[in-house]
């Protein structure tokens, strides 16, 4: 297939999303990077090199581009038309053009996602309602756009190189990684995600729901918003929720509820410390949906429904983990 050939330089952009296509293009030599951008910050989808190709998708169902593009390194590409792709598309069965062009829809259902993705990370700003852990809910968001964009499906579990995120919080918040390796470290504790290795031994986290992350960080930014005054919640109050969890799974409903009183027996059963418990209940009154705080014949109690509650206390325990190593 013929086309016309143009060189272009290092940070040369090719074309911008939301530009009208006038093709697809072939990387003769050299490197291109494909972002996304939002109010001045970019996020790199992909970086293709010699013998890829960019913007095939716009052949196929002729939407505007749906990323930006420019040059990582000097590049040569190659233009190939919309004319000369559709002479021959003439010699292609009608079924696989139809193919091609649901899977390029899906890739832009992709792409959309991936922009709300970061729009979420520009919007946790200091001044925004996920304070003061706005930093935690962008590392949040950047791991979750890396799992959708470069995570690896091994068995049931998505996994996704440590070191993958490590750059990407580098060069989207111009920060070091220490306080993101901490951030790991409590998100393994409370059994958010796991520590593995990929394919290649590289160290990894892995979760086999890739949503998991998005809720902690929805959970994070509406229980500060809710709570300015107290935007943390306590190991003891953790505590009190794991005794309530035991006793949430022996119950024969979807929908349990316990009293203060009887949540306090069970603990010091377990032989934990309780004393700070009657204050401490306050703190989930305005926690979210997922547990409530209700009255007893003898004062106040818990009530959730199974499959929310495990959850909830991974949150609740990020969430005090956060506070006390000082995230905020």
């Amino acid at each position: 297939m013929s086309g016309t050939n143009q060189i272009i330089k290092p940070g040369q952009i090719l074309f911008k999303s939301g530009d009208k296509s006038d093709g697809m293009y072939l990387i003769r030599r050299g490197e291109v990077c494909v972002y996304l951008e939002q109010e001045g910050k970019e996020v790199v989808l992909a970086k293709v090199g010699a013998g890829g190709m960019i913007g095939e998708m716009s052949l196929f169902d002729q939407q505007p581009r749906s990323a930006s593009v420019k040059a990582q390194s000097e590049a040569e590409v190659t233009l190939i038309s919309q004319d000369d792709f559709s002479k021959l598309m003439k010699q292609i069965p009608k079924w696989f053009v139809s193919l091609m062009s649901a899977l390029s829809s899906r890739l832009r259902t992709t792409n959309e996602r991936l922009k709300n993705l970061e729009s979420g990370i520009i919007a946790a700003g200091p001044s925004g309602a996920m304070a003061p852990y706005a930093n935690v809910v962008k590392q949040l968001h950047i791991m979750v756009l890396l799992f959708h964009k470069d995570g690896e499906k091994i068995g049931k579990d998505w996994v996704l190189r440590t070191s993958a995120i490590e750059t990407s919080v580098r060069e989207i918040l111009q920060s070091d990684t220490a306080k993101l390796k901490a951030l790991i470290d409590v998100l393994v504790t409370a059994g958010v995600v796991q520590e593995r290795q990929d394919n290649y031994k590289n160290p990894a986290i892995a979760t086999s729901n890739r949503t998991v992350l998005t809720s902690l960080a929805s959970f994070i930014a509406e229980f500060s918003k809710n709570n300015p005054d107290r935007p943390y919640v306590t190991v003891d109050v953790v505590n009190m929720l794991r005794t309530f969890e035991k006793m949430v799974a022996s119950a024969p409903y979807e929908t349990v509820s316990a009293g203060l009183d009887e949540i306090i027996k069970e603990g010091k059963r377990g032989g934990l410390t309780t004393d700070n418990w009657s204050n401490d209940i306050a703190t989930l009154t305005k926690a979210g949906e997922s547990v409530k705080v209700v009255k007893t014949s003898n004062g106040l109690g818990l009530r959730a429904k199974k499959a929310d509650l495990t959850f909830f206390v991974q949150c609740c325990n990020v969430l005090a983990a956060l506070f006390k190593g000082k995230f905020n």
